[in-house]
């Protein structure tokens, strides 16, 4: 005679499998911290542009180009950060978050 296999809990159902892990809450940090970066930088880039087309300067096109230089700059730093596990952005996204947890609590009680 076989003995029965002893049946393994549903993984579903266990308190861990509902939670998010430290690895996702900080992998979703560093994709907010980029999509930001990368949105703040466009608009920094179009702003130096618009610049540009309003003063119509040969002077102005030096600061656009240095406004473009420093904003790529800017996003390479961060994703070579966040590919070295090394993000400042996830550092700064989670001090705001603990920050306004902590002014919530405050406030509600």
């Amino acid at each position: 005679m076989s003995a029965a296999a002893p049946t393994s809990p549903d993984r579903g159902s266990s308190p861990a499998a509902t939670q998010p892990t430290l690895a996702s809450t900080s992998g979703d940090h560093q994709i907010l911290g980029l999509i930001l970066l990368f949105t703040a930088a466009i608009f920094a880039v179009v702003g130096a542009v618009w610049a540009l087309a309003a003063v119509g300067g040969w002077w102005m096109l030096a600061v656009a180009f240095a406004v473009h230089l420093l904003a790529s700059a800017l996003v390479l730093a961060e994703v070579f950060a966040v590919m070295t596990d090394q993000s400042l952005s996830h550092e700064a996204i989670t001090r705001i978050t603990s920050w306004r947890r902590a002014h919530r609590k405050t406030a509600a009680a």
